[in-house]
């Protein structure tokens, strides 16, 4: 990697109950085979396989425990309390890296030192790893974050110093956790968004965008938590639905621009190179 220093970087992955997707969520980190890795596991006291799934690989982390915790938030804090790396992110037990992030993670914060969040885009999967969909758009822009703030959060790493200056995540969220803590680490800096798909989000019957924005529509408490979201900060997310449309819109014609620039596409040509090396 040019030569570069490899950032520690910690991974912590928060889970209760996931022995369906848990080992192919660690094995995803551990095969990244980055050589300065931290992986913790916050497990919440699980009553199913978890516990055996994580003692196959405790050889290969840092840290891990199966407690009862106050929940996801509680469990992740739990985690980077524990963490020493440079460059933090949580990965929760059904999602996904893809090979060679931490490598790009890597290779970008070495390139950006005075920047403090990075993130990229993510594919959506189904139980048995099958491509639903996608998240990938244009770089994202600070005024954009009082009509939607959608930043993948699996493929989304941050300094170890921005998270722990805004106070890390607000214990008692546990649907906008991390939309939180973005709108926190944007009063303080801006984003690097690396155009690659960088982590996979797993959508499944227990997921919690089925309960938030499934067909049932939201749980009493996920809409309750939204509204205080939208009150702290002065979010208009969900109250203007055509300004949300021609956002969309907007931002694909963005996206579209984006990726016909000669700089982007030297950029996405340059990440092919790093992942291959890697």
């Amino acid at each position: 990697m040019e030569n570069l220093d490899y950032p520690k970087i910690t991974i912590v992955t928060p889970s209760y109950n996931q022995e369906e997707f848990l080992e192919r969520t660690i094995l995803s980190v551990l095969n990244q085979n980055y050589p300065n890795l931290e992986y913790i596991i916050i497990d919440g006291g699980s009553t199913d396989g978890s516990v055996d799934i994580i003692k196959k690989y405790e050889a290969h982390l840092s840290y891990w425990v199966s407690e009862a915790d106050d929940g996801q938030s509680h469990a992740i804090n739990k985690g980077f309390d524990k963490a020493s790396g440079v460059l933090l992110n949580w990965l929760n037990s059904d999602d996904i890296l893809y090979s060679g992030t931490l490598h790009l993670i890597a290779h970008y914060y070495n390139m950006h030192k005075s920047e403090h969040v990075f993130y990229g885009d993510r594919t959506i999967l189904d139980k048995d790893d099958r491509v639903i969909g996608v998240n990938e758009g244009p770089s994202f822009k600070k005024w954009e974050s009082k009509y939607f703030l959608k930043i993948p959060q699996e493929t989304t790493f941050f300094t170890r110093e921005i998270y722990f200056k805004v106070g890390g995540l607000n214990n008692d969220l546990h649907y906008t956790m991390d939309v939180d803590l973005w709108t926190r680490f944007l009063r303080e800096c801006s984003f690097i968004h690396i155009p690659y798909f960088l982590g996979g989000y797993r959508e499944h019957h227990l997921s919690k965008s089925i309960e938030v924005f499934g067909p049932n529509k939201r749980s009493d408490k996920a809409q309750k938590e939204i509204e205080r979201y939208r009150q702290l900060y002065g979010t208009r997310v969900g109250r203007m639905p055509k300004v949300r449309k021609m956002l969309f819109i907007a931002n694909q014609l963005r996206l579209i621009m984006e990726k016909s620039s000669k700089k982007r596409r030297l950029e996405i040509e340059r990440i092919g190179e790093i992942i291959t090396e890697n």
